[in-house]
């Protein structure tokens, strides 16, 4: 055994490389003046247990070959937002992996035999970058990925912060971009071979918990909170793009979640910037929205309906369903949520941006000072679009069901400063009253949805009738004792920070 390298959190943008871009970038302006190492070849085979146990994990474990020696790595998901993950990096002698020395790091020894899954092997050109006071990598590998007879190439540009501000990795990022056009590339090179392997994108996980200590400023966790959020998002847009159902449903909920954050915290927030995120995540949401829609149709509201009716709808809405998700593959396929990504990223690291002000505004603040009034506000907002909740429209209890989710959200990204009994108490009002609005919102949608095929195939009419007489049944249900939950939940008391 030769020396270890002690763990790392390795902070990396990704891009996909097009054709068009040349891979050695040498004559961009940036890049003069660089650190350059020559031309490597790497070989690295990646190893897992029979059961998948330290993917399942979300692990990567892998042996890397190249003119030095070996190198045996340790890849955790789910460390450091968008874009960190742990690292631990061991020289080892010989070309077998170790894994004994996972005992130094939070992944258990695997209980059974290890065996190479897939290679991935690259032509690397290395670069080390002075940017803004940071010192970034920046490498291109081409060459591809080996699973048995499949294959797949590999393209694509790194940046890794080796040392300084996460901001001047995420500005030099937002420059690329802009001038070539990148996207992110949100799968790993062991994600891409676990998927070579199986066929399928991998799942995008439970998000992490959060957890802010009590003392905490308010830019720090709004930094924190963004940059879990963000990772969320990126974390299920592989299984999104392959018309996943649970890939849509996770990105859908992190940008609902992104912009209840910034909902949250607008009264501390710089307006323009601020206003144009939100408005971004709308316009992702409205797309997710309608493939989601569309997957609830078929697979939820289909099947409870009785089955000639059911039967005669499935195709069409089957069609509607894959142009939907087709569209949002596109969508995700262009750099527009690659740049919202890299800009908000970018924008939460830096108090002074975010707040609009030098010194860092109130967001400067302690965060248990300011809960109260941000929790607070979109409270009233909540209570106020649920007066007198029997003759409001549906149209005005959809509006009330977005308020009420922003501030449970809210609620729970703050939860950690309050007491556990308190804010479990006021969630759980908040859920059953948003469980009703929900029955009745998906009601709403199933009718419109229906419409729309009947409008497009009139043969369909018939069948369409018999799901609006099933639809008008859950809407009435759902309407039922609306009003019990609703004062339930406004006269529960809102949380309050412990001090």
């Amino acid at each position: 055994m030769i020396a270890t390298v002690s763990q790392a959190t390795e902070t990396e943008v990704k891009f996909l490389l097009p054709e068009q871009v040349p891979a050695g970038l040498d004559g961009h302006p940036l890049f003069h003046g660089c650190t350059v190492k020559p031309p490597s070849r790497q070989v690295a085979t990646y190893f897992d247990t029979a059961d998948r146990a330290l993917a399942r994990a979300g692990a990567s474990f892998r042996l890397r070959r190249n003119g030095a020696g070996c190198v045996q790595t340790l890849k955790l998901r789910g460390q450091g937002g968008p874009f960190g993950r742990g690292e631990w990096e061991w020289r080892v002698k010989g070309d077998k992996p170790e894994p004994g020395r996972l005992k130094e790091t939070p992944l258990p020894v695997p209980e059974t035999a290890l065996g190479a899954v897939f290679t991935a092997e690259v032509v690397r050109t290395l670069r080390r970058l002075r940017y803004e006071g940071a010192t970034i990598e920046i490498t291109v590998d081409e060459g591809s990925l080996h699973a048995g007879e499949r294959t797949e190439p590999i393209r694509e540009l790194e940046l890794e912060l080796k040392e300084g501000d996460a901001g001047a990795l995420y500005r030099l990022a937002e420059r690329l971009q802009a001038e070539f056009g990148l996207v992110l590339g949100t799968e790993s090179k062991s994600d891409r071979g676990w998927r070579l392997v199986t066929g399928e994108a991998r799942d995008g996980g439970k998000g992490e918990d959060i957890d802010l200590p009590r003392d905490i400023i308010a830019a720090e966790a709004f930094r924190r909170i963004a940059a879990m959020l963000l990772g969320s998002l990126l974390a299920h847009q592989p299984a999104a793009g392959a018309g996943v159902m649970e890939g849509v449903h996770g990105m859908r909920v992190a940008t609902r979640r992104l912009r209840a954050l910034l909902a949250l915290f607008r009264p501390c927030l710089a307006a323009e910037p601020e206003a144009r995120f939100t408005s971004e995540l709308r316009d992702l949401a409205g797309i997710l929205g309608a493939a989601r829609d569309w997957d609830v149709f078929v697979t939820e509201t289909l099947p409870g309906i009785d089955p000639p009716a059911r039967d005669e709808l499935r195709a069409a809405a089957e069609a509607e369903r894959q142009a939907a998700h087709r569209r949002l593959a596109e969508e995700l396929g262009r750099p527009a949520m690659t740049r919202l990504v890299l800009r908000l990223s970018s924008w939460a690291e830096d108090p002074a941006a975010l707040s609009g002000e030098a010194d860092g505004g109130r967001l400067a603040e302690p965060l248990r000072h300011l809960a109260p009034e941000l929790l607070e506000r979109l409270a009233r907002t909540a209570r106020r679009r649920g007066r007198h909740i029997r003759r409001r429209s549906e149209a005005e209890l959809h509006e009330l069901r977005k308020a009420l989710k922003k501030l449970r959200y809210g609620v729970e990204f703050m939860a950690s400063l309050h007491k556990e009994k308190r804010v479990s108490a006021y969630l759980q009002h908040c859920k059953r009253l948003q469980e009703k609005l929900g029955g009745l919102n998906d009601a709403v949608a199933a009718i419109s949805l229906a419409d729309r095929l009947a409008q497009e195939n009139p043969a369909l009419r018939s069948a369409v009738m018999a799901l609006h007489r099933s639809a008008e049944e859950r809407r009435e249900e759902a309407r039922h004792d609306l009003r019990k939950g609703w004062r339930n939940f406004r006269d529960a008391e809102l949380p309050r920070p412990v001090r």
